[in-house]
């Protein structure tokens, strides 16, 4: 069984050297389980939620093109589940609100299958990451200049918790193999919960 990696991965000349379970230096080092998830219950919380999550997959997809062979896919791969995940959370609760949202949504949904329809170790994956990341800057662009503010309802606080259990893994749910299946499942994982 593969181990399962959260967080941000070693990167760099010295990656194979720092501790990654399951790895010679990382043997005895426990498997990083994610923390309780800690209920959203505003809009100000929800928005600092956003945030973090836009920061983290800024970081994922422009850290794509650097890295080679297994690790390239990997964390495409990652990447793509955890932005199917958000983008399902942000159709979920803002979605209904902002127009602007499902405009930055259909521009992601294109540049993620076409990402995915190019071989990992060629430049048409490497421009294709780069479009997805460009996309996604304009897509985190659009939902950071709104305003969330207030208690959010009881449906939306429901959506927010299932979308934060499958960001962080907890969620118990085989997302799919392919980005449209992944958004598909996670919006009708969320959606179901709220």
């Amino acid at each position: 069984m593969r181990p399962r990696l959260v967080g941000p991965y070693p990167v760099g000349a010295n990656a194979c050297l720092e501790a990654w379970p399951g790895t010679a230096m990382g043997m005895s080092a426990p498997l990083h389980e994610p923390d309780a998830v800690v209920p959203v219950t505003t809009g100000e919380e929800l928005a600092h939620r956003l945030a973090a999550q836009h920061e983290e997959l800024r970081e994922e997809w422009c850290r794509v093109p650097r890295l080679h062979a297994g690790a390239r896919e990997d964390v495409f791969l990652h990447a793509r589940r955890r932005l199917a995940v958000h983008v399902a959370l942000e159709h979920a609760v803002l979605g209904p609100r902002l127009d602007s949202v499902r405009e930055a949504e259909a521009e992601l949904d294109r540049e993620v299958v076409a990402a995915e329809g190019e071989e990992p170790e060629s430049l048409g994956f490497d421009a294709a990451c780069a479009r997805v990341a460009v996309s996604f800057l304009r897509h985190s662009a659009t939902v950071d200049e709104h305003v969330l503010a207030g208690v959010l309802p009881d449906d939306e606080r429901q959506a927010v918790a299932a979308a934060l259990a499958l960001w962080d893994g907890a969620g118990d749910a085989y997302l799919g193999n392919t980005w449209s299946e992944m958004r598909e499942t996670a919006v009708a994982q969320i959606t179901r919960a709220g």
